[in-house]
């Protein structure tokens, strides 16, 4: 029930029709009749052309003639049309070419704007600061334990190292074995042995 009475996922906007892609969809659509028209005429030449075979043998020579000029004027059309195929072929290369360039070029755009919001949150003067100040505590670590060791004999830095250790070991968890709760089975043999020896001395007695 819940699917019937759920909304519909709306489809995502598809991106708007600029006019560059309409000149790009007229002419792939002439081309296309072009091509179409070109393939018609090619094959009536071939119709035309058997057909001037039979007038011919037929003895109509005028007949022949006429069908095989209006042959000749076919290939011209196909001919002309052919070259204006290849200029709109080329047309529509151009321009699709001309559309990755303009995408492309946006591209960069963005990104160089992106890169320069980037750069001023990331101020220069701000990072050589903090770089600064780290290097002054490190200094400054450096000179407090250069001037303890000049106050320290040997026999205390060795001390001072022995206890660190000390601390540091002292940090790590050390798993001992347990304890068993239970008689080991050493102990509960030798039991077993003894029993019959106190068992005899009681008899004696």
């Amino acid at each position: 029930m819940g699917g019937i009475f759920s909304k519909k996922e709306k489809a995502p906007k598809s991106a708007p029709v600029s006019d560059q892609d309409n000149a790009i969809l007229a002419l792939k659509t002439q081309r296309d009749k072009m091509k179409q028209m070109v393939k018609r005429k090619e094959n009536c030449l071939e119709k035309e052309r058997q057909l001037a075979k039979q007038l011919l043998k037929d003895g109509k020579k005028d007949r022949a003639l006429l069908i095989l000029k209006k042959k000749r004027y076919q290939e011209n059309i196909i001919d002309q049309t052919l070259k204006h195929l290849s200029k709109i072929e080329q047309m529509v290369t151009d321009l699709e070419f001309a559309e990755v360039q303009q995408r492309v070029t946006e591209g960069l755009r963005q990104g160089n704007e992106a890169l320069k919001r980037m750069n001023q949150l990331f101020d220069i003067d701000e990072i050589d600061k903090i770089m600064e100040e780290t290097k002054e505590a490190a200094e400054y670590q450096a000179e407090i334990s250069n001037m303890l060791s000049g106050q320290l004999s040997n026999a205390d830095v060795s001390d001072v190292e022995k206890e660190l250790e000390e601390l540091l070991a002292a940090q790590v968890p050390v798993d001992l074995p347990e304890v068993p709760d239970h008689e080991m089975p050493e102990k509960v043999a030798e039991k077993e042995k003894e029993k019959p020896r106190r068992e005899k001395i009681a008899l004696e007695a």
